[in-house]
């Protein structure tokens, strides 16, 4: 993999948003386009959040997926969609992120500053595609986020029902990609009012 700019994830489709995407670390975390693919690689011994700068906040009705790859890593650790972002990058940092990994567990929780509250703990749902023998894997994660509940859906099917009001809905999306992590990531898209 060659090292690039964060700015080449500009390309991902994530309309209609413009601008860099940036990450919670300075360092340790490379980003490679071929085509429509955008590659993120965290090499760093923390978790990586990744957002387009400039992106419009979304609030309300929406849903986020996208089409997300395991290409290595360890097989507990997760990887996933961020929501209802504010001040990312920052020690104040507010979001809620859904995780999936390797052994079919399904995670929801959020940051509020240096505070990681877990919202629902790992459970394993049968939608979603375990590590095959080379900790490879590609599933569908969708959040839908409704005035009462969000729901998330894997391969189509929900893996989980939480109330909203236990998260943070309003703001940005973007990723997540836990330590020592290899993920190819298509189609991220953001729809809704």
């Amino acid at each position: 993999m060659t090292n690039t700019v964060l700015a080449a994830l500009a390309a991902l489709a994530l309309a209609p948003q413009s601008g860099a995407w940036r990450t919670s670390l300075p360092a340790g975390v490379e980003v490679a386009e071929q085509g429509s693919r955008v590659t993120i690689r965290n090499a760093a011994r923390v978790g990586a959040d990744l957002w387009r700068e400039g992106s419009r906040a979304l609030s309300g009705t929406y849903t986020v997926r996208a089409t997300l790859r395991k290409l290595g890593g360890r097989q507990h650790e997760g990887y996933g969609l961020i929501f209802g972002g504010s001040n990312l990058g920052t020690d104040s940092a507010r979001y809620s992120y859904v995780m999936i990994r390797g052994d079919g567990g399904v995670l929801v929780k959020k940051r509020d500053g240096a505070a990681t509250p877990v919202v629902r703990d790992w459970t394993t749902a049968a939608a979603v595609h375990p590590d095959d023998a080379q900790n490879r894997a590609e599933n569908v994660l969708e959040v839908v986020v409704g005035p009462g509940e969000v729901a998330v859906r894997v391969n189509g099917a929900e893996v989980a029902r939480v109330p909203a009001a236990g998260l943070f809905t309003s703001g940005v999306v973007g990723l997540r990609v836990s330590h020592q992590m290899q993920v190819a990531v298509e189609g991220l898209e953001a729809a809704g009012r």
